[in-house]
């Protein structure tokens, strides 16, 4: 790895921090900017404005891969309208593209894969036959990650805010969340209001369900509403689709002591909220007095007293099986394997949910702890956090071939060094 581009990272200062270690490796480090946000922490080598269209993004980055000779890409996630074109450009050309992720096993692991994440994982139906052969034993993390949400809505009100006042430059731009950006900046603070607003309620809510409800309750972590995991890799356009599925489901085949809780995303508390919609739907239904929701509940105690856990594609379904809860995926997720999910359909998991193949957990954990996931955060730790990819990248990804870009133009005017 000798020249690297940085594209968009995780909210905050990140890739400002591993551009500086990459620097003193000895690697060459571009970044490209997309938006004013995107500048608010200038990376260590050149910093490019890129203010062009998004359908002439995929000849620019051509032109700049050849130009400066780049034989590494990293970004943070894989589905972002960028992201998505510069990952086919790669593995077509024999770039090696890395995807930064949230971790499959949180809080103390964040996930780096090469030619992508989740469904787009190099592992992604692989796993049924792999996981056999792995042992049981994994090594433990060697340091703590500690809550930090605080640190990450100061994060997402600067960069939406810089995103906001350099609008005109980046007059193109086409965001991967389809809202106002002011309404995202006051999202983060409207969040933290929630979970606190709500909180004596949802402690509330959840003891009346573990007194009254333990072993009967079936449990819907939600994900974010407009979750590229959502939007790509399942049969539903959206959260609230999904909703409606479940409902539906819940209402015709669950047995009648069955309850039905749904948790809100954490990421997600200032941008939706789903009262409206399980209210009236559950009435309709007539499944009102089963249906449940909260936003701050804890659930590593909820699942002691879970039936199953529904989920789209969360990684919370990795949770509930690391506390042997049954649980069922509707869209497509690295985790569903026949023995680790029940493979039946939705209608049928209520009454008979297929219990977790403990060994086989152990075997997955073992597996995405070695090849997928790192100790460390995109939100402190910073230094340990590089360290650890540094120390692994050698063994995240295979030799590849050397780099065939087209051949490169003069760059456009849409593009300024800085």
């Amino acid at each position: 790895m000798h020249s690297v581009l940085l594209l968009q990272g995780p909210l905050g200062p990140f890739f400002r921090h591993f551009s500086r270690f990459l620097d003193e490796q000895g690697v060459r480090v571009h970044k490209i900017n997309f938006n004013g946000g995107d500048g608010c922490w200038p990376c260590k080598g050149s910093n490019v404005d890129y203010t062009g269209t998004l359908p002439e993004w995929r000849h620019f980055l051509g032109n700049y891969i050849q130009q400066h000779r780049i034989d590494t890409v990293f970004c943070y996630s894989d589905c972002r309208e960028y992201h998505a074109v510069a990952r086919q450009f790669c593995l077509s050309h024999d770039i090696r593209f890395f995807v930064f992720e949230e971790g499959y096993l949180r809080p103390h692991y964040i996930t780096l894969e090469q030619n992508g994440v989740n469904a787009h994982s190099s592992w992604f139906n692989k796993l049924e036959s792999l996981l056999p052969e792995q042992p049981t034993e994994h090594p433990a993390h060697n340091f703590d990650i500690k809550p930090n949400f605080k640190r990450r809505i100061y994060y997402a009100m600067r960069y939406y805010l810089n995103m906001q006042l350099n609008r005109p430059r980046f007059r193109h731009y086409v965001h991967h969340r389809h809202r106002p950006y002011w309404q995202e900046a006051t999202a983060w603070l409207k969040g933290w209001y929630t979970k606190y607003s709500h909180s004596a309620h949802d402690k509330g809510l959840q003891q009346k369900l573990i007194d009254h409800h333990s072993g009967q309750i079936f449990l819907v972590p939600l994900q974010v509403a407009d979750d590229f995991q959502i939007r790509t890799h399942s049969p539903f356009a959206d959260v609230a689709e999904s909703v409606h599925h479940i409902l539906d489901s819940f209402a015709k085949y669950a047995p009648d002591q069955a309850v039905l809780l749904f948790k809100h995303h954490p990421m997600d508390r200032g941008y939706t909220n789903y009262s409206r919609l399980l209210r009236e739907e559950s009435k309709r239904l007539g499944i009102a007095d089963r249906v449940f929701y909260g936003f701050d509940l804890s659930l590593p105690e909820l699942y002691h007293h879970c039936k199953g856990v529904v989920t789209v594609n969360s990684t919370v379904g990795i949770s509930a099986l690391l506390h042997h809860v049954p649980t069922i995926t509707l869209g497509q997720a690295l985790y569903d394997i026949p023995g680790l999910t029940s493979q039946c359909p939705l209608d049928a998991f209520w009454s008979r949910p297929q219990p977790v193949n403990l060994k086989l957990f152990k075997q997955l954990r073992t597996f995405l702890l070695a090849n997928t996931q790192l100790n460390g955060s995109f939100y402190c730790t910073p230094e340990q956090t590089c360290r650890q990819i540094w120390q692994h990248l050698p063994a995240l990804h295979p030799t590849r071939p050397a780099a065939k870009a087209p051949k490169a133009s003069t760059t456009p005017a849409y593009a300024q060094t800085k």
